[in-house]
């Protein structure tokens, strides 16, 4: 009976000590270390190296946030101090890059187009992130015919190794450029069309086909609908569109010489032109700018040609 005792007695002493130390056993990514050991700062947001902010559509104020991380195994065990400073010689690096190609140099952030916060963080001890600092930018203040960069690198960091990739951080107001829209997805029809295969596709599709020998036309068989025809694009989302160019049918110079576009901005189709004088006989793109505006939808409307029927090749649309 004693013996037995003294049996249950060293399982208990057995089981307390293996508990005891399976709450003592913190995972190696949890435990606290001052080790600098395989461990790096870097700036949380720099993936790239480059932010492109948003400057157009035009507002008065944008904001965007950043701070720093750590990595390593484990947490550190005492707060981390870190410090930025603006990095011109990274700068003058970025535009011997940029004037080797071609292209005009990034000129530095103007002093009145941005507000930073405080550029000191703190990692504190236990964690893996400091808090964020704020970078407030106001878009009317940059120059639209210019590039801009601020650019930002760690320059203090507490005796930790810095990230290479990630050490630099380099913000970007980019000039806004006109382009041609994408038009996938974008959806095509016109008040009427020759759709059975005849001359070339007929359907309005052709349009944005990026092909000068496809066209639309306008239909013809069984009935001929007169003027006015129309076309009309679907962008399926919200762009600012500045202008316009419209090819003519590339073997007939028959088809339309007036007419006027019109668009909406998810409401009621409102004129963007007068009425307008398209050469069907010039197989060259024509160009028509337009008040620069948002819309999701655009159309052109044919008052007058020099037949009953109308046809087009290509229309493209130009945006931000």
């Amino acid at each position: 009976m004693k013996t037995n005792n003294i049996y249950k007695s060293f399982l208990i002493v057995i089981m307390v000590s293996l508990s005891i130390s399976c709450e003592d056993e913190t995972p190696a990514y949890e435990q606290l270390t001052d080790s600098k050991e395989n461990a790096q700062i870097f700036i949380a947001k720099a993936v790239n190296g480059a932010v492109d902010l948003e400057i157009f559509p035009y507002a008065d104020q944008r904001e965007t946030n950043f701070g720093i991380g750590f990595g390593g195994v484990g947490l550190p065990a005492s707060d981390i101090s870190v410090k930025l400073e603006i990095n011109q010689t990274a700068l003058d690096s970025l535009n011997q890059i940029r004037v080797a190609s071609g292209r005009d140099p990034y000129l530095i952030f103007p002093s009145d187009a941005y507000e930073i916060g405080d550029l000191s963080f703190t990692i504190p001890a236990g964690k893996q992130s400091s808090g964020v600092t704020k970078l407030t930018y106001f878009p009317n203040k940059f120059d639209s015919s210019s590039d801009f960069a601020l650019p930002l690198t760690i320059v203090e960091s507490s005796g930790y190794n810095v990230n290479p990739s990630t050490k630099n951080i380099i913000f970007l107001a980019n000039a806004p450029r006109e382009r041609v829209a994408n038009t996938n997805g974008w959806i095509a029809t016109a008040s009427s069309s020759q759709d059975n295969g005849w001359e070339n596709t007929g359907l309005a599709s052709a349009l944005l086909d990026g092909d000068l020998n496809t066209i639309w036309h306008s239909e013809y068989s069984p009935t001929t609908p007169g003027y006015p025809h129309t076309v009309s694009f679907d962008m399926t989302k919200k762009i600012f569109v500045t202008k316009v160019q419209i090819a003519p049918r590339q073997n007939n110079n028959s088809g339309p010489t007036k007419f006027y576009l019109e668009g909406t901005n998810g409401g009621d189709w409102i004129k963007l032109t007068e009425e307008l004088d398209f050469n069907p006989a010039n197989i060259d793109f024509q160009e028509y700018v337009i008040t620069g505006q948002t819309l999701d939808k655009i159309r052109m409307v044919m008052t007058e040609g020099r037949q009953t029927v109308s046809f087009l090749s290509e229309f493209k649309v130009f945006a931000f």
